[in-house]
């Protein structure tokens, strides 16, 4: 054999023992690949455990700020399933660093999570056994102060008001109240402020939900607390309850001279004899609860009228037609104030009417 054929020979062999590396290296990292493959499948079920959106409320909130979040209409196929979840402000920036994560239980679900301002969440992340979930998310109610707030330890949201008649003589409220494990939960109803309108009385109060809500005996400094019997009084992990309470007698509500009150009358109509002058009232500043009013109004214009007609008086006799009472302040200046349900509330965008008449 030459020498010329013994180095073809070799750089056959060479170039199969390559091509051999190649095909075997390049299937094992395949099969490599396929491995991490499966093995990532595995950790997630091949469908989401539920398409419906779940809630989310914050925990149990002190100084605006909370380290729980609450996962609600969770439902049973999706119990025991992996948890992760992350909160996002309005303007997308996350809460946290990295998701906090929990497993997932039928109905509502308590997650941990690092300390956030729960009046700046506005969104929610989470994913269910891997899948992304739809969520919607409830922050909290600022309750400064109100007619109505949530007792030490208790969460609100979905405050919403009922039965607001234009006498202002009743009010019914709903509010679904949450807290944390073994919270005595409460509401606490502040009744010198409108629409309870100074009520001194526990009477008249009705706990329609829960079946087990109660009146906590008379009020004090004003406050009246509403509370669960013996057995009921504290919440469970992740309980919610709606608590709805009515009164259907309520005192009228009074003139609150910290409104902004306004008033315009309209031109007088009649003749020499009986001529009257309507004015409404309005009021800025109560667009949910009706406020009593009064109405000084200077009845210069219906002397003139008269007098215009030929009726000669300087000295009409003035009434107000309806549930009134008219009481000179000074001159012609007279104030009037309602005297019954049907004239008695104001509030932003519902003014009352009344009219002034004048005999000779």
């Amino acid at each position: 054999m030459s020498r010329s054929m013994s180095r073809r020979i070799a750089a056959t062999a060479i170039t199969a023992l390559l091509v051999v590396i190649a095909v075997f290296g390049l299937h094992t990292a395949s099969a490599a690949q396929l491995t991490l493959r499966g093995a990532a499948h595995l950790l997630t079920s091949a469908t989401p455990c539920t398409r419906a959106a779940l809630a989310a409320t914050p925990g149990t909130v002190s100084a605006g700020r909370s380290s729980t979040v609450v996962l609600s209409n969770v439902p049973a196929a999706c119990s025991g399933a992996a948890l992760a979840l992350r909160l996002y402000a309005a303007d997308g920036t996350p809460t946290a660093t990295a998701d906090s994560t929990g497993t997932a239980a039928t109905g509502t679900v308590t997650l941990t999570v690092p300390s956030y301002t729960a009046g700046q969440v506005s969104g929610v992340a989470l994913l269910v056994n891997g899948w992304s979930v739809p969520v919607t998310w409830t922050a909290p109610l600022a309750f400064d102060g109100g007619p109505v707030t949530p007792g030490p330890g208790s969460t609100f949201t979905n405050l919403t008001w009922s039965q607001i008649a234009s006498s202002g003589t009743q009010a019914c409220f709903s509010v679904q109240v949450s807290g944390a494990a073994g919270t005595t939960w409460r509401v606490d109803l502040h009744l010198d402020q409108r629409p309870f309108n100074g009520v001194a009385s526990a009477d008249g109060f009705q706990v329609h939900s829960p079946w087990y809500g109660q009146v906590l005996g008379a009020p004090a400094n004003n406050v009246l607390s509403i509370g669960g019997r013996a057995g009921n009084s504290t919440l469970a992990a992740g309980q919610s309850i709606t608590v709805t309470v009515c009164h259907y007698n309520l005192p009228a509500p009074q003139y609150d001279p910290a409104l902004s009150y306004s008033q315009s009358s309209a031109a007088v109509t009649g003749d020499a004899n009986y001529a009257c002058m309507t004015t409404s009232v309005a009021v800025t500043g109560t667009p949910q609860f009706y406020a009593g009013w009064r109405a000084d109004i200077d009845l210069r214009p219906l002397v003139d009228y008269l007098r215009a007609q030929g009726s000669g008086t300087t000295a009409p006799r003035f009434t107000a037609p309806g549930n009134y009472t008219l009481v000179q302040q000074s001159g012609t200046v007279y104030r009037v104030t309602p005297t019954a349900w049907d004239t008695w509330g104001v509030r932003d965008g519902s003014p009352q009417s009344v009219q002034v008449c004048a005999q000779p």
